[in-house]
């Protein structure tokens, strides 16, 4: 998917700066800032995006957020869906939007992020494809702008570590591994004349295993344990 992040006319270099340094950490390696109020480059900006500083300094300025979105699909955000809500019927809570929109179904989206003053208005939201929001609690459903682009982000982009994927990859047991420790248990209960309902018992042990999502590790150990029991009755 081409992702791109836009910043509608931010008022504080704090907030570019902590936007700036969570874009970073989800892949994003661009900012596009739509008419901002203040310095967008400033002191504050540079400071509080930490090592994300160079998004900072290569925004590319853009008048309107047609200009900023030409040729994406354009996702709107707001605090307060009752406002999107009122003027269109595509709006969606994360957890919705994910679902509908997420796993590559969208080639090209625009994440369009309102002012951190006032958000954006219900006439910008009316032009978007589709409205995200957040379902905070209903007492104080605002979230500060940077923490809420992190959930956003976090929730379009998921996991872009290819380093922790691939260690995690390492770690938990494959559907071989499962399968083994699986046969192994049939067996067992199959040689064990003491129980009844012998498919019922291996369809509920398949069935906490896979739900688990055991260790690779773990996996070896259970199997060196049926091992030495298979072992100990004589049978191979």
């Amino acid at each position: 998917m081409q992702f791109r992040l836009v910043i509608v006319e931010p008022h504080y270099q704090i907030n570019i700066g902590y936007m700036a340094r969570i874009a970073k950490n989800f892949g994003v390696n661009r900012l596009w800032i739509v008419n901002p109020k203040c310095k967008y480059n400033g002191k504050n900006a540079i400071k509080y995006s930490k090592h994300a500083h160079t998004l900072v300094k290569n925004a590319r300025i853009c008048k309107s957020i047609g200009e900023a979105t030409s040729g994406f699909s354009v996702i709107g955000t707001t605090a307060i869906w009752q406002k999107a809500y009122s003027g269109m019927s595509n709006v969606y809570e994360l957890s919705d939007f994910v679902k509908k929109f997420g796993s590559g179904r969208v080639k090209k989206m625009a994440l369009v992020i309102g002012r951190d003053t006032t958000g954006l208005t219900s006439e910008e939201m009316s032009g978007c494809d589709a409205v995200v929001y957040i379902g905070a609690s209903d007492s104080y459903p605002t979230l500060n702008i940077s923490h809420a682009l992190a959930i956003l982000l976090y929730a379009i982009k998921g996991n872009v570590s290819k380093a922790a994927a691939e260690g995690f990859g390492n770690v938990y047991a494959g559907s071989a591994d499962i399968e083994m420790l699986l046969g192994l248990f049939g067996r067992f209960v199959e040689a064990n004349n003491e129980i009844r309902k012998k498919d019922m018992v291996k369809r509920a042990f398949r069935h906490i295993v896979e739900r688990s999502g055991p260790t690779k590790s773990e996996i070896a150990t259970l199997l060196v344990a049926f091992g030495i029991k298979k072992n100990r009755n004589g049978k191979k």
